[in-house]
């Protein structure tokens, strides 16, 4: 199973963006698939090509989320 992260678009490309990733990192990733895009938008990258754009606000809400589950599993690990 794959788990695919919102990353932001930060600069394009021909056929290509670089997103910002959930963890500050960056990475150019192949956008032929949504050739539309611009520089503030939120995709969806599996295996270093977009395959979907969201909302801004939807990304959020998932970003904010999967830091709640990190931060559970720390305080679980921080237990065991």
């Amino acid at each position: 199973m794959c788990l695919v992260l919102p990353s932001r678009v930060v600069a394009l490309g021909d056929n290509q963006v670089e997103v910002e990733l959930a963890d500050g990192q960056r990475a150019v990733v192949d956008a032929t698939l949504k050739p539309d895009l611009s520089v503030g938008d939120y995709v969806l990258v599996d295996r270093g090509i977009v395959v979907d754009s969201i909302a801004a606000d939807e990304a959020q809400v998932i970003l904010s989320m999967y830091r709640e589950i990190g931060e559970l599993l720390e305080a679980e690990d921080a237990r065991a």
